[in-house]
This record gives C-alpha cells, structure tokens and sequence, in this order.
C-alpha cells in the first residue's frame, strides 16, 4: 500500500488537509444532491438522513484511522489511502448528481471516473 502511494507521487502539504479535503468534497455531493432532488421534486428526508449518516460514517473512518496512525505509529500512508478512497468516491458522486442535472461533464472524465468507481465497487 505504502509502494503504491508514493509511487503515485500523492502527498499532502499537511496533515489537516487528510481530512479538509474529503469534509469538503462531502459537503459539494451533499449540495448537488439536495439541489437535484429539489428540482425534481424527489427530496425526501428518508434519504437525505441515509445521505448524512453515510457522510458521518466516512468521516469517522478517517477519524480512527488518525487515531491509529498516532496511537500506534501506523505510517501516515495508511490513512492517506482512506482519504484517498473517500476523495474518490465523493468526486464519483458529485459528477453522478451534475450529469442528472444536466451539467455536461467531459467524456474523458466521465470514463476515468467510472472506471474507478467499477474498480472501487469490485473491491
């Protein structure tokens, strides 16, 4: 795991941005999610909460996986893998929620995303 993120180059300036990064993404997929079932007059609180609760469970893997690294000197490798994960997937929905809106995504990203998001699902 750890050969393979650092042959991938990533790396981050600080250590808050393992969480800033993937907080901010949730709340952009949390935005166009709401804006899109609002427009289409499917927003049900159901979902929403289901939506949350996922969102604070993503969060709190990342959570542990901090505690880890410190508490038992897990390389910070590892937790930047689950950042990683999650930055994935999030980026994944948020341009899922924009093409249901109608927002036209480039088709090269379109393939590259839904190529991890196979990959991810396979896993």
């Amino acid at each position: 795991m750890e050969k393979f993120i650092i042959e991938m180059g990533i790396q981050y300036s600080e250590n808050y941005w393992i969480f800033l990064i993937p907080l901010a993404l949730m709340l952009i997929d949390f935005a166009t999610g709401i804006i899109h079932a609002w427009s289409t007059k499917h927003l049900k609180s159901f979902k929403m909460r289901e939506g949350l609760s996922k969102k604070a469970g993503e969060l709190a893997i990342l959570a542990i996986g901090e505690l880890f690294t410190v508490g038992l000197s897990i390389p910070l490798y590892v937790i930047a893998f689950l950042s990683i994960y999650i930055i994935l997937m999030e980026t994944i929905s948020i341009c899922e929620n924009l093409k249901k809106m109608g927002v036209k995504i480039p088709a090269f990203i379109d393939r590259a995303l839904g190529e991890m998001g196979d990959k991810i699902d396979k896993r």
